[in-house]
């Protein structure tokens, strides 16, 4: 009886009349009460929501008083709601309605991809106005893969869209052989230093170490002669490392007007649901306010949505002095130093450094000579 209890069932009394003939009355017609216990005057019983009726008419022809004491099963939980007709409308709207919004990303599956390489995709791809909350079209779909191919990060980009999924593959790009990156033309010298040590990848070199050049020597040349003197083309490749002098001036202010954060913030969302832009209500943010943009897909308890939401993040900031001793001067022009020597040379080796520092009104000029060992192939 448990199935029957789980679904729709009655717990009554009956009392007076003929109890005892009730139950052989029902027993005869295929009614079968469980949980029969002796109550005062009659008895308690469980049965069959929908044998109630039958027992209903029986006890009246016996002259038997019935009582309901208690419903239970899943039924008597749920026919509230069978009686609302805007519920069945709503969820006969609620099918057509899921089956025309698979057209739009729901979700972007990056599965396949470091977590850096799953940024930068998502970034690219909402440029091209693919983010949960879109529309995707074959169009978009190709001008997606070739924004992921020139971004230079991938070697291959395939995406995949069916039911509200959109499944990112790439592959990342390879740096080129060395050979395939030689020149036709030469290489030469950017500035002048004395040959520390040569790599000849292809080509002909033209320096050995210890040789000093000049700014503009060729180092590696195209063209070798063989025995017979007859010349091999190929194209120039290779390093030159040498040692050499660089040297950069700097100039930091000790007082310096600079906008400062208050602490007040303010924020601001834009909804993107089915291929359009909501702006929610939201406070204006104050002048000169320093903005931070983050984009991210909504859901409901782990379910996917098909709209994304993007926070801008207003920042209100305000005028004020940044006062610098010489000492936080110099280190910062130091690092400014530092940084435009490896934009110059990113594998610079500092052998020694000499630098002078001189404060003259509310300014510290700052020089420094690196002695460094660097390829300076051009």
């Amino acid at each position: 009886m448990e199935p029957v209890r789980f679904w729709a069932a009655v717990e009554f009394t009956a009392q007076n009349g003929s109890v005892e003939a009730l139950l052989s009355e029902a027993s005869a017609q295929g009614l079968h009460p469980y949980g029969v216990s002796a109550r005062p005057g009659g008895f308690c019983a469980h049965c069959a929501a929908w044998q109630y009726r039958r027992f209903a008419a029986l006890a009246r022809k016996l002259r038997v008083r019935l009582r309901v004491h208690k419903r239970q099963g899943l039924y008597f939980c749920i026919r509230p709601l069978l009686r609302r007709a805007g519920l069945w409308a709503g969820l006969a709207l609620f099918v057509p309605l899921l089956l025309w919004a698979q057209q739009y990303v729901w979700t972007v599956d990056t599965s396949t991809l470091t977590t850096g390489q799953a940024a930068r995709a998502a970034a690219v791809l909402r440029a091209n106005d693919l983010q949960p909350g879109s529309a995707v079209t074959e169009a978009k779909l190709t001008a997606g893969e070739y924004a992921l191919l020139q971004s230079g990060e991938f070697s291959w980009a395939s995406l995949n869209f069916a039911k509200g999924r959109l499944v990112v593959e790439a592959a990342a790009a390879k740096p080129k052989p060395d050979i395939a990156a030689g020149t036709l033309h030469g290489i030469r010298a950017k500035c002048g230093g004395t040959v520390v040590r040569t790599n000849l990848v292809s080509g002909t070199m033209l320096v050995v170490p210890g040789q000093q050049v000049e700014a503009g020597q060729g180092l590696i040349g195209t063209a070798r002669a063989e025995r017979d003197g007859t010349l091999i083309f190929a194209p120039a490749a290779g390093t030159v490392t040498a040692q050499f002098e660089w040297s950069d001036t700097r100039q930091v202010l000790l007082k310096e007007d600079v906008l400062q954060r208050s602490g007040a913030v303010s924020v601001e969302y834009e909804l993107l649901l089915f291929g359009h832009h909501f702006a929610l209500p939201a406070a204006p943010a104050a002048e000169n306010a320093a903005s931070q943009t983050r984009h991210f897909a909504a859901d409901l308890f782990g379910l996917p949505l098909p709209c994304s939401v993007q926070e801008t993040c207003w920042y209100a900031q305000q005028p004020a002095v940044l006062c610098r001793t010489e000492e936080q001067a110099a280190a910062l022009a130091r690092l400014q130093s530092l940084q435009a020597l490896k934009e110059t040379f990113p594998d610079a080796e500092i052998v020694a450094r000499k630098e002078d520092c001189t404060a003259s009104g509310d300014a510290l000029d700052y020089t420094v000579t690196y002695t460094i060992v660097a390829d300076i192939c051009a």
